[in-house]
Order: structure tokens, then C-alpha cells, then sequence
């Protein structure tokens, strides 16, 4: 883990993707790491703590950036890739609803 004081951001953020992805296989479930995969093998979503924030990867937002809601536009930074910095940004919501937009698209990517 690199950054541990960012372990409460993490844990929120690890706790929204499992809950959308229950149905997926979950690779790594380890403090500051998570990663899901689809049923084909294929990397789905990944959390993890950095040195600075906690990134959530979604493969389907790479092949389709459409899913991403406007309200998380801010905390893209690059095809894939979200960072978060601080926990009190009001970002669940629209973290749950990209989740289930990869949903969606978990077998077309």
C-alpha cells in the first residue's frame, strides 16, 4: 500500500465497485488493492491506492467513454482512469451508476 491515509477513501470506493460487481470474480481483495474481473477473464474494475489518490480503472469506460457520467467528469484522467483525492466529495452516486453502465457492457469490450 502506498499511501495508508488513504486507506477510508479507499475502502468507500472499494465498497461501491464490489457491490455492483457481486456477480463478477474478484481476483485481489486486499487492503488498498481490488480487482475484478468479467466472467471471460477480462479485467473489469480495478481500486487501488497510490501515492496521491485512489484510482478506479474500468476497462468498458476505455472501449465506451460514454458511460461516464458527467457528475465523475472531474476525476477522469485518462481513457480509463478516475482519481480521487479526498473523501468528502459527494461522488457515490455517480460512482454506483458507472459501475452499473460497465455493467452493461461487460460482455461487448
Amino acid at each position: 500500500m502506498k499511501n495508508d491515509s488513504l486507506l477510508f477513501l479507499w475502502d468507500t470506493l472499494a465498497q461501491i465497485v464490489q457491490k455492483g460487481t457481486s456477480d463478477l470474480r474478484t481476483v485481489i481483495d486486499e487492503p488498498g488493492d481490488l480487482y475484478v474481473e468479467n466472467n471471460k477473464g477480462r479485467p473489469f474494475a480495478r481500486v487501488r491506492i497510490q501515492k496521491s489518490h485512489v484510482g478506479v480503472y474500468l476497462l468498458p469506460m476505455y472501449y465506451h467513454p460514454e458511460v461516464l457520467p458527467s457528475s465523475l467528469k472531474q476525476y477522469k484522467t485518462g481513457k480509463s482512469t478516475l482519481r480521487f483525492r479526498h473523501g468528502e466529495d459527494d461522488f457515490h452516486q455517480g460512482v454506483e451508476v458507472l459501475v452499473e453502465n460497465c455493467l452493461a457492457l461487460v460482455d461487448h469490450y
